[in-house]
């Protein structure tokens, strides 16, 4: 079972900006800081100020996902939180939360809605028979 101390669930604002820094890191960006966020992605936060991103830089870097080194003038945030970790302990932590851990009603729910499609369900057992061997 999930502990809350096990995992720090991020606000949607955070989630966004650290979602951006973490496809700017698989890009090979060095330089990664509020700056560069708003010129690399306008169409998702250009809408926010400078000063919003840097405070949500700054509580990333709290969070401990990032740590801010300084490169020039500018404070570039250096990857500590593994993408795919937090979206494994994301998605146990909704499970848990909202579907009280009933996996089998996510995926009814997911696949109802048609969210989860033919192919994808093909694609998982696939999957399953593959790690069960």
């Amino acid at each position: 079972m999930l502990r809350k101390k096990d995992f720090t669930k991020l606000p949607e604002s955070e989630l966004q900006i650290m979602q951006l820094i973490w496809d700017m890191d698989k890009k090979g960006v060095k330089d990664i800081h509020a700056g560069a966020l708003l010129n690399a992605y306008p169409e998702q936060i250009g809408h926010l100020a400078l000063t919003t991103v840097l405070t949500l830089i700054t509580r990333l870097q709290n969070k401990g996902f990032i740590r801010l080194e300084k490169h020039g003038r500018a404070n570039c945030a250096i990857v500590l939180a593994d993408e795919n970790e937090y979206k494994r302990k994301a998605a146990a932590d909704f499970v848990a939360t909202v579907y009280k851990n009933n996996t089998k009603g996510l995926i009814s729910a997911l696949y109802s809605d048609g969210i989860l499609s033919e192919d994808d369900i093909d694609d998982l057992r696939r999957e399953i028979a593959e790690d069960n061997k």
